[in-house]
C-alpha cells in the first residue's frame, strides 16, 4: 500500500464520486458515473483508483460498489471525514515514516529528509509527485503540516487551526 494511487487526485473528488455512486443506490457502472460527473473514462480512472485504494468503493467488472466505509464517509461531517481519513493515512508507510521521524527526532522533518526516504522506497523518478501527495493528503487529514518557506513537515493536532503565514 503506497501513495501512488492518490498522487493526482483530491479528496473532494473521491467524496463526489462516492456521492454519485450512492445516488444510483450504491452500485453503478463506471461509464454511467463518468457521464453523470461529466468526465471521460481516462479522467475518472485515477479518481476510481484512489477511491478503491482508500476503501471507499470496490470495482468489479466495470461496476463501482460503495463500501460501508464509503457510506459512512459521505454521511459524515467534514470533521468526521478528516478523522476517518487521518486514521487511514496513519497506516501508510510514507506517513508512518514521517510520523516516526518527527517523533523520534523531537523536531520537524525537512523536505530533504523525506524526499530522500521516498526515493529509497519508491524510486527517485516519482519523488516529487509522492512528496506533493504526502503534503496534500497530510493536510487534508490534518495529520501533518508543511511550511513551504522553511520546507519543514510537522505533526498536526486535529482540529487546531494552522498558524497564519508570515
Amino acid at each position: 500500500m503506497d501513495l501512488h494511487q492518490i498522487t493526482k487526485v483530491a479528496f473532494s473528488q473521491v467524496v463526489a464520486l462516492a456521492r454519485a455512486v450512492d445516488e444510483h443506490g450504491g452500485v453503478a457502472d463506471v461509464a454511467r458515473i463518468a457521464d453523470d460527473v461529466e468526465m471521460d473514462l481516462d479522467g475518472i480512472g485515477p479518481v476510481v483508483a484512489a477511491a478503491e485504494f482508500l476503501g471507499v468503493l470496490t470495482v468489479d467488472e466495470g461496476d463501482l460498489r460503495l463500501t460501508d466505509f464509503g457510506r459512512k464517509l459521505i454521511k459524515a461531517s467534514v470533521r468526521e471525514r478528516k478523522a476517518m481519513l487521518r486514521e487511514f493515512m496513519k497506516d501508510l508507510p510514507a506517513f508512518r515514516y514521517v510520523i516516526q521521524l518527527i517523533q523520534t527526532s523531537g523536531r520537524p522533518a525537512t523536505r530533504q529528509e523525506v524526499t530522500q526516504a521516498l526515493a529509497v522506497h519508491f524510486g527517485s523518478h516519482q519523488v516529487e509527485d509522492l512528496f506533493r501527495a504526502l503534503v496534500y493528503w497530510g493536510r487534508a487529514s490534518e495529520l501533518i503540516a508543511y511550511d513551504s518557506r522553511s520546507e519543514l513537515l510537522t505533526l498536526r493536532k486535529p482540529g487546531v487551526p494552522m498558524p497564519p503565514a508570515h
